[in-house]
């Protein structure tokens, strides 16, 4: 299994929308690191990472878990807390709003949802080349965890009142700007817009650019890692391993593809369980953490050094809006909750 969505489990937190039911979300994620191997090099409109240097070698760790690990682009973007802390201060900040004019929303959040967050995004992360934590394969075999995956789900967007809707989005149902509601002006970008700035800063396009040029590397620079003949030697290392263990797959997206395994729907079987276990150790035996991260890292290394001044300056963003948080912590922990 690869990357999270980008929503990406390290680049969620740029849209904010409303948030719903974590368990459909979160589960509907899980084979998109089978959907990663199959996508080309570019898609859509975008442009192929600009990468004319050869790529430095980077020395292969030996890491027991991906925790350890942090890929070079990584370092542009926010820590999983803080991200998670910055998705939770944007929400309050829309309540915050959305109460002006005299609604209810997001009854349900509270800073719960930071430590929440958090979990998820990590254990996203921790699969980026694949499960890779024994005790999470023990339990939940190529399921996500309970905690990833959450049991409440707050209030949806389709939920609201079309003048909710109007509020949040600051978009009247025809696609116009509704200057105000019930007396209230409306701020630009509707509270959404609103709660973006107040807590991200600079939401322009422009501001924009970085992090979309960082999930685009991520996302394309894994896909091209697959290809590189020191990944497909040590998946085969691993496919060995695995058949010493009574299991045939060709590689660890296979793995999780194999069509016994329900993971939007079912509880993990006994068999997911084995598989996983087994999956995790012959991982951690031919080092497959390890290559991955030194072969993409080097890919992405190539990039940064293309990137320069666009990911310098995200970095700056991102380093202005972590130094916000703890203000809008305490400043959101003194406004009054539903």
């Amino acid at each position: 299994m690869g990357e999270a969505p980008a929503e990406d489990p390290t680049q969620t937190h740029r849209t904010h929308r409303a948030p719903v039911g974590r368990r459909g979300v979160r589960q509907t994620a899980l084979c998109l690191g089978a959907l990663l191997l199959a996508l080309p090099v570019t898609t859509g409109c975008d442009t192929a990472p600009r990468i004319s240097a050869a790529p430095t070698p980077v020395s292969t760790p030996t890491p027991t878990s991906m925790g350890q690990l942090r890929l070079p682009v990584d370092t542009f973007t926010l820590r999983p807390k803080q991200q998670a802390t910055s998705e939770y201060l944007v929400y309050r900040a829309q309540q915050d709003c959305m109460r002006r004019f005299g609604f209810r929303y997001l009854p349900h959040l509270t800073e719960g949802y930071i430590a929440e967050a958090t979990a998820t995004q990590r254990e996203y992360a921790s699969r980026r080349y694949g499960v890779s934590d024994r005790a999470m394969a023990a339990e939940y075999g190529y399921h996500l965890s309970d905690a990833s995956t959450g049991s409440r789900a707050p209030q949806a967007v389709n939920s609201l009142s079309e003048a909710e809707r109007t509020v949040l989005s600051g978009r009247t149902k025809s696609g116009g700007e509704p200057g105000s509601v019930r007396g209230e002006p409306v701020p630009e970008g509707g509270c959404a817009g609103e709660a973006a700035r107040t807590v991200q800063g600079d939401t322009s396009v422009s501001a924009r650019k970085g992090d979309a040029l960082v999930a685009r590397l991520r996302r394309e620079l894994f896909v091209r890692s697959r290809t590189d003949p020191r990944v497909t030697a040590v998946n085969k290392k691993w496919a060995a391993c695995m058949r010493e263990r009574g299991f045939t797959y060709r590689d660890p997206a296979a793995a999780v593809d194999d069509p016994r395994w329900d993971l939007q729907n079912t509880a993990p079987t006994r068999g997911e369980r084995a598989v996983a276990r087994a999956d995790v150790a012959c991982k951690l035996r031919t080092n497959v953490l390890g290559v991955n991260f030194a072969v993409e890292s080097e890919l992405q290394n190539s990039a940064v050094a293309e990137h320069t001044d666009e990911l310098n300056s995200l970095r700056e963003q991102r380093d202005a809006e972590s130094r916000r948080l703890p203000g809008l912590l305490r400043r959101y922990a003194r406004t009054p909750q539903d």
